[in-house]
């Protein structure tokens, strides 16, 4: 299994990282993608990526951290982007929930961040959080706008016609723990029965977001093995099966040799 987007390098992991990783492999986890969210924590993702041959990371700027950056913010993002281990750009996007940052700046940065990618030829990691309107745009265009550009629009919790239109772009899912919820969840069962297998990458957002019956606890890599026994149900495939395909989207996406 390949959990896309785990927060490997916050805190929360500090005390017991390398177990946390070691009950993932354990689980049959062989691969890791670590986001970026600001620039302070680039080297210690370098580091934790460097020790461990199967975890691997993104360059980027969350939105929620995009407010008094250096002058020089995007040649560190460039020159992070630069190392082997790095295979995308995130994550990246729009956040108006937690209003951390002026709208237009979170735009700015997000629309540079775009660019950057395209220089790059690297695929990005979309975050997105009650701001649909202004990043849809933004995002199609530049989807549409060169061959073989690739995303995945991390935590989707949009709707089952807003995933259909992303997936007509070519635009991966990313489905986690929340997808797992017993109640008021009709809106994502939707979406896991309308969006295809081929397009779903599976992801935790450790140590947010724990799937059901860990809700409420930190999150971690293993978890996602239930995000996939469910997501296996509503596709009506084996786990293996399911395991077999959300792998191998997520190595042809970040262009990483199994």
């Amino acid at each position: 299994m390949f959990d896309t987007h785990c927060h490997l390098d916050l805190p929360d992991f500090d005390e017991d990282r390398e177990a946390v990783i070691r009950r993932a492999e354990e689980a049959h986890f062989s691969h890791f993608m670590i986001p970026g969210i600001e620039l302070k924590w680039m080297g210690k993702i370098i580091g934790i990526c460097e020790a461990h041959p199967n975890i691997y990371f993104a360059s980027g700027i969350h939105p929620n951290n995009a407010s008094d950056l250096v002058p020089d913010w995007a040649d560190h993002v460039r020159e992070n982007a630069a190392h082997p281990k790095c295979k995308a750009i995130g994550e990246i996007g729009v956040d108006y929930y937690r209003e951390y940052c002026p709208h237009d700046i979170q735009l700015d940065v997000f629309a540079k961040q775009l660019d950057l990618a395209s220089d790059l030829d690297l695929p990005v990691i979309i975050h997105c959080r009650t701001a649909y309107e202004d990043l849809w745009p933004m995002l199609s265009t530049w989807v549409k706008g060169g061959h073989g550009r690739k995303a995945v629009l991390h935590a989707f919790d949009e709707d089952a016609e807003k995933a259909r239109l992303a997936v007509e772009l070519g635009i991966k899912i990313g489905m986690g723990g929340p997808y797992t919820y017993k109640k008021k969840n009709e809106r994502r069962i939707e979406i896991m029965q309308t969006v295809d297998i081929e397009s779903i990458l599976l992801e935790t957002d450790c140590p947010y977001l724990s799937p059901i019956p860990h809700r409420g606890e930190r999150n971690e890599p293993a978890y996602a093995a239930l995000t996939l026994a469910k997501i296996a149900e509503i596709k009506g495939i084996s786990i293996e099966e399911a395991d077999a395909r959300t792998t191998g989207n997520a190595l042809d996406f970040f262009n990483i040799k199994a």
